[in-house]
């Protein structure tokens, strides 16, 4: 959550460059921003509540040295005051936060009890006031680096900042959430909270780790450890990410142009390396048990690929992030974890991950953004190679997790990487002709009528309870229509209750073992009066409404989120939502 971005500069332009960068950040918060800029010993700062203006003119004045922030509210309200940067009262230097401080109400009362007024709402003016107590008593004119690390030591939980001092030195810590240090060839450099941002800006970089800070002043970068404040070394990398891919590239919006991309990107995700593959199924194969990892609509792909390793025989739990800490006495170290994230910075998953690597559990992962923390974590590390993804509720990222679950699953059966690359091939063929044929102008059709509804619920069984599941949440988290997923057994346990007349319900049926189940359930709701909604290969009597999937049988759980991405695109653009930025959201959750 929450976006950070700074620049020191050569051309004066700072404030620009870290508004432009803020608005590349925009899909991990928008709540509000600000920025602020330092020059001849003076703070400048521009704050406001709501989403980024492209076009917006900054009022900050020409200067070299800039800070900004774009905010996922967690502690006060979503007004100007809340909304970072943070001015120390001293006027010495700006602060922005990414985490929570979760100690911060102890560190608060201190403070308050000390005479300290807070302005602000936030955990972050905590910091804020640490930082100025500390730098008093030292008799500072500006904070140093060993007061900002000692200040730091006091907070608990998972935060990241970043302060400008009066001199235009920016001091950056990470801790829990990504910190990138970037540089471009005129020696102009930057901090992020990730690459993708950088591109633009700058042509390689380095990740911090956690516990590691850094000191950038004009053409000089000096990271070091912030427990013990000794300087390390960079290894910079090159940003291989193109600016265009930022771009939306013709369509309307970031989340149609990913959806319609999964066209091509899903072949992809089977460019996986053999010699991984091969360590990956082994270790499956000899794990006492396995368990599988996510948050969100992540949850829903491991969940699918728990089902798909137990049709293999293998036992496998599917753990929910957020859920999870009851199975701590349960883990070993013959056990395997495979965890999936976009991007690889989930705070709820990666908690996880870190009590499982303290019981010896091994780790695998697939993550879609490089050099995550998930990633450095994991004993076997893939990556999902869809490219970036901007728009907040995930597309061809959820889709490319279940291609590669379903990977795992047929090399398990005995299936090679080669056919299963075939597969895919023939898949994506059949998935570009499903676009360009008249299903697109259906669902635009149907979600017209659909917005109209307050309510709607989908059905699935077997492989496509998960999809009926993230079904349901792509409507509520983009068209703000409240969906419920069901298993199709479930139906006669309660939920038909609230099945009346003209309730719209979404049935998902495959041509498997559960396909009579399924249509059973179609039955049972349309003679409450629902209009029965079929999302299958083959059309059916039972449907009011037939939503047509390709014929790829093997991965109809796949085919079943396209539709549900395109249905709720619609019904979002026809109540003018904006379906990048869904209200309360943010991309990158890396608070808990």
């Amino acid at each position: 959550m929450c976006g950070i971005y700074g620049a020191i500069v050569s051309n004066q332009d700072a404030g620009s460059v870290v508004y432009h960068g803020l608005k590349r950040l925009e899909y991990r918060g928008y709540d509000s921003w600000g920025v602020v800029v330092t020059r001849a010993g003076d703070f400048f700062i521009e704050k406001q509540v709501g989403k980024i203006d492209k076009n917006h003119q900054l009022s900050a004045p020409p200067a070299q040295v800039a800070i900004g922030h774009t905010r996922w509210a967690t502690h006060g309200r979503v007004t100007q005051v809340n909304a970072h940067p943070h001015l120390a009262q001293n006027g010495s230097f700006a602060l922005v936060q990414n985490g929570v401080v979760e100690n911060y109400q102890q560190l608060q009362e201190k403070l308050v009890s000390q005479g300290y007024d807070f302005i602000s709402q936030t955990d972050t003016e905590v910091i804020v006031a640490l930082i100025e107590q500390l730098e008093t008593r030292k008799h500072e004119t500006e904070p140093s680096v060993a007061t900002v690390r000692q200040v730091f030591s006091q907070l608990r939980g998972r935060n990241t900042i970043a302060l400008v001092t009066q001199s235009g030195k920016i001091i950056a810590i990470r801790q829990g959430s990504p910190l990138v240090v970037g540089k471009n060839k005129q020696g102009d450099i930057f901090i992020s909270s990730d690459v993708l941002s950088l591109a633009p800006d700058a042509n390689e970089y380095f990740i911090l780790d956690h516990g590691q800070g850094v000191i950038v002043t004009c053409k000089k970068i000096q990271p070091f450890v912030v427990k013990t404040g000794k300087k390390i070394s960079l290894e910079y990398q090159p940003i291989k990410i193109s600016s265009t891919a930022l771009d939306t590239a013709g369509f309307d919006h970031f989340m149609l142009k990913e959806i319609y991309e999964q066209t091509e990107v899903l072949n992809n995700v089977t460019e996986q390396p053999q010699k991984q593959l091969t360590a990956l199924v082994t270790e499956i194969k000899k794990a006492n048990r396995v368990y599988t990892l996510g948050a969100g609509s992540a949850s829903f792909a491991a969940e699918q690929l728990a089902f798909w390793l137990r049709e293999q025989g293998v036992l496998t739990t599917a753990l929910k992030s957020y859920e999870a800490r009851s199975y701590q006495n349960l883990f070993s170290s013959n056990d395997l974890c495979i965890a999936i994230s976009q991007s690889g910075e989930t705070a709820d998953t990666n908690e996880v991950v870190e009590w499982l690597l303290q019981f010896g559990v091994k780790l695998a992962s697939i993550v879609n953004m490089p050099g995550s923390t998930l990633t450095a974590l994991s004993d076997l590390p893939f990556m999902l190679q869809v490219g970036p993804e901007v728009g907040v509720a995930s597309t061809k990222a959820l889709s490319g997790q279940m291609i590669w679950s379903k990977l795992l699953s047929e090399l398990i059966a005995g299936k090679t990487l080669l056919a299963y690359q075939k597969q895919v091939q023939e898949y994506s063929k059949q998935l570009q002709n499903w676009f360009e044929s008249q299903v697109i102008g259906q669902l635009q059709s149907l979600a017209k009528e659909l917005a109209n509804h307050k309510h709607l619920f989908v059905l699935g069984r077997g492989q496509l309870y998960m999809p009926a599941l993230e079904f349901a949440l792509k409507m509520k988290e983009i068209s703000y229509i409240h969906a419920e997923g069901f298993s199709g057994g479930e139906l006669k346990h309660g939920v038909i209750a609230l099945i009346e007349q003209g309730t719209p319900v979404v049935c998902l049926v495959a041509k498997d073992k559960e396909k009579n189940d399924m249509l059973s359930a179609a039955a049972e709701v349309k003679a409450r009066g629902a209009r029965v909604i079929g999302v299958s290969i083959e059309n059916n009597q039972l449907f009011d409404d037939w939503i047509r999937l390709p014929k790829a049988s093997e991965l109809v759980a796949i085919s079943c989120f396209i539709p549900a991405q395109l249905l709720t695109y619609y019904m979002a653009v026809e109540q003018a939502y904006d379906p990048d930025k869904p209200r309360n959201l943010a991309k990158s959750v890396t608070v808990k």
